[in-house]
Parts: C-alpha cells; sequence; structure tokens
C-alpha cells in the first residue's frame, strides 16, 4: 500500500509544478520599446501682444501717421485696429520663424465678428507680413 500512498502525495506536488503560477517575465535582454519623438513645445496663449509687433504698420511709410490709409495696421498691446475696424485681442500665440496668431474680436461698419490673423515679423523688425490663410500675403512696414 505505500506505493499508493506515495503517489497520491507525490501528484499534488506534481501538478503545482505545472501549474502556470506566476505570468512569465519578459526577457531582460528585449530590445526597449521604441522612444515617442518628441512635441514641440506647444506656446503659451497670452492675450498681451508682444511688443516686437506693437505699433504702427503701413505698406507705404508717407502714409504712416495719418490714419487714412487703407493699409494701415496699428497693433497695441491689446488691441488692433485696420482702417475701417479695430477690436479687442482675446488671445495671442507667438510661433515658430517670428509669427504671431491673433484673436480678436471685430467691430467696423455697424458689423462685429471674431477674427483670425497671422503675422510675420521680418527678422530685422522692419516688416509685417499678413500669412493668414486666404491672404495675400500683405507686407506692411513699421511706420517710424
Amino acid at each position: 500500500m505505500r506505493p499508493i500512498l506515495s503517489a497520491a502525495l507525490a501528484l499534488p506536488l506534481l501538478l503545482a509544478a505545472c501549474s502556470p503560477g506566476e505570468p512569465a517575465q519578459p526577457p531582460t535582454d528585449a530590445a526597449p520599446a521604441p522612444e515617442t519623438q518628441a512635441q514641440p513645445e506647444a506656446r503659451a496663449v497670452s492675450t498681451t501682444t508682444p511688443a516686437a509687433f506693437q505699433g504702427e504698420w503701413n505698406t507705404d511709410l508717407s502714409a504712416c501717421g495719418g490714419g487714412a490709409h487703407e493699409s494701415r495696421l496699428v497693433i497695441g498691446a491689446d488691441t488692433i485696429q485696420f482702417y475701417e475696424s479695430q477690436g479687442e485681442i482675446s488671445a495671442t500665440r507667438l510661433q515658430a520663424d517670428n509669427r504671431l496668431a491673433i484673436e480678436a474680436m471685430m467691430r467696423g461698419e455697424g458689423e462685429t465678428w471674431a477674427d483670425s490673423r497671422v503675422f510675420q515679423l521680418s527678422d530685422d523688425g522692419q516688416t509685417l507680413t499678413d500669412v493668414s490663410d486666404g491672404a495675400a500675403g500683405l507686407v506692411r512696414r513699421r511706420c517710424p
């Protein structure tokens, strides 16, 4: 009877050794997961226009200061003014390549509307180009 008793005791030990127990560990020499490419740092949104973009801009420098030229643009710390419209800036975002995106609530000629513009400042800070979607790339010069 001893052989049967020995087999009965050995069977649970054999089953325990064969059972899956803890999940298998990955090999330590496995290739590391591919690194994700770093995303460009999001630029902070502000309601204040950077000083480099502020001022009066015009396509014709001889029209500076008069306010009557249709290309006139005046950008303040928190306002933007065109020839026949003006608005309060609600957000600005400085982008790469000296570009500034401006969101403003505009009013003019009895109407109000939300407007989005993107302006690119030249490296020397003397020209400002409207590069907004649908814009013809109007280049204005900084008024003295």
